[in-house]
């Protein structure tokens, strides 16, 4: 297990203005959920012994990507089945003993294929289950039925949003949880290459960030919200993922990072700071007018 790196002094901080995140960019084993479950724990309870309320994993974390596997879907689907509930009860006991609020992604049974989900739960207990609304590829299609909601979360005394990897292309999910309140973005991220691209890893985790800081920021700062980011790390099934974490505060600063092996950041979220980017120009949610957008003027010339 790789030692977590923090993005913060490891200090308490004050109760109710700030509360501190975790970013788990976790290998998981394909096609296992039962050594993913105990890595998660033991990743959790790292967390939660740094001081984090809430910890974000990757996108397909408890199942693996079985979709870059060599199963087919029928056998990804009695592994799916099998581990949903287990993992919800597993989930459940933990957060509750720990006092953290979770975002795991997992691939769970659909009505006709599968669902690429998030399950998040808190120290109450099972909040909600969020799947990908936006498929980007023929694959993904095939394998996956797009959700149908974007949940608002309040839990322990902050509102998140969430998101899945290609999720984070579409701007208007980040605008729609700012709309209703939300003080961060959690995207739980199985972005991957091919295996021998590992080979070159240094500089295809390079690349992905750069990539990836294209979007990130703007969906922070136009929002004024938190977004975090956590990818799968390492070799999984037919798929190399580059373990990158990103976290952006909501003037739009990258906070902590982790590029390559799996790893935890710690960062903290402040009630000022968020006070501070949406008061400032930059930040346009308090502007917006969807009664104008909604319905455009078409003109002939």
């Amino acid at each position: 297990m790789a030692h977590p790196t923090e993005s913060t002094d490891g200090q308490q901080t004050g109760e109710g203005e700030t509360t501190r995140i975790a970013l788990i960019g976790m290998t998981s084993v394909m096609a296992d959920p039962d050594a993913n479950l105990a890595r998660i724990e033991q990743w959790c309870r790292k967390a939660s012994a740094a001081g984090a309320r809430f910890a974000l994993f990757p996108e397909e974390c408890i199942t693996g990507s079985m979709n870059k596997s060599d199963l087919n879907i029928e056998e990804a689907k009695a592994i799916a089945a099998s581990s949903y509930e287990k993992a919800v009860s597993f989930l459940e006991t933990l957060c509750r003993e720990l006092q953290l609020t979770v975002v795991v992604g997992t691939i769970e049974p659909g009505e006709t294929v599968l669902r690429n989900s998030v399950l998040i739960v808190g120290p109450e207990g099972y909040i909600t289950t969020y799947s990908k609304l936006h498929l980007p590829n023929e694959t993904e299609r095939t394998w996956f039925e797009p959700g149908e909601s974007l949940p608002i979360v309040d839990s322990q005394d902050w509102k998140f949003s969430v998101g899945i990897c290609y999720d984070v292309c579409v701007p208007e999910i980040f605008r729609a949880a700012a709309s209703e309140g939300a003080d961060f973005f959690m995207l739980a991220v199985g972005g991957s290459y091919a295996p021998q691209e590992f080979e070159r890893a240094a500089e295809m985790s390079e690349e992905y960030k750069r990539l990836t800081m294209k979007v990130l920021p703007s969906r922070a700062v136009d929002n004024g919200i938190y977004v975090f980011f956590a990818n799968q790390s390492g070799v999984s099934g037919n798929a190399w993922f580059p373990g990158l974490s990103l976290a952006i505060d909501p003037a739009g600063n990258l906070i902590g990072e982790k590029l390559q092996d799996e790893g935890m950041i710690l960062v903290d979220v402040s009630r000022q700071a968020l006070s501070a980017a949406r008061s400032g120009d930059e930040c346009t949610v308090r502007r917006i007018r969807p009664e104008i957008y909604g319905s455009p003027q078409v003109i002939a010339g």
